[in-house]
C-alpha cells in the first residue's frame, strides 16, 4: 500500500531498490514469549518450552557471530599485510 507510490517512480523493469523493515528484536519477542509459556504453568520439560529457548539460543548464537564479523569489517588489515610483504620480500621469500 505505502510502497506503491514510491515504486512507481521506477521504470517497470528496473530492480534495483532496498526495502528494509523495521521489526521487533527476535531475543526480546521470544524472551516475553517464554515469560508468558511459565505464566501459563508450563514444565520446563514442555515441548513448547523447549522449542522457544532453543530459538532464543539460536538468536544468541547469532548475534554471537554477528559481533565477530562485525570486528573483523571493522579492523584494519591493510599495515599488517604490508609489512608481512616487507618481511617477506626482505627475507627472500617473495
Amino acid at each position: 500500500p505505502a510502497i506503491q507510490p514510491r515504486l512507481s517512480h521506477y521504470p517497470p523493469a528496473e530492480i534495483k531498490f532496498n526495502l528494509l523493515a523495521v521489526t521487533q528484536d527476535r531475543r526480546t519477542y521470544l524472551s516475553s514469549h517464554l515469560d508468558s509459556l511459565v505464566a501459563m504453568g508450563l514444565e520446563e520439560s514442555d515441548p513448547a518450552m523447549l522449542h522457544v529457548r532453543e530459538e532464543l539460543l539460536a538468536e544468541e548464537n547469532k548475534r554471537e557471530l554477528w559481533q565477530v564479523e562485525n570486528e573483523r569489517r571493522r579492523w584494519n588489515y591493510l599495515p599488517f599485510c604490508v609489512e608481512l610483504l616487507r618481511s617477506l620480500a626482505g627475507s627472500g621469500k617473495l
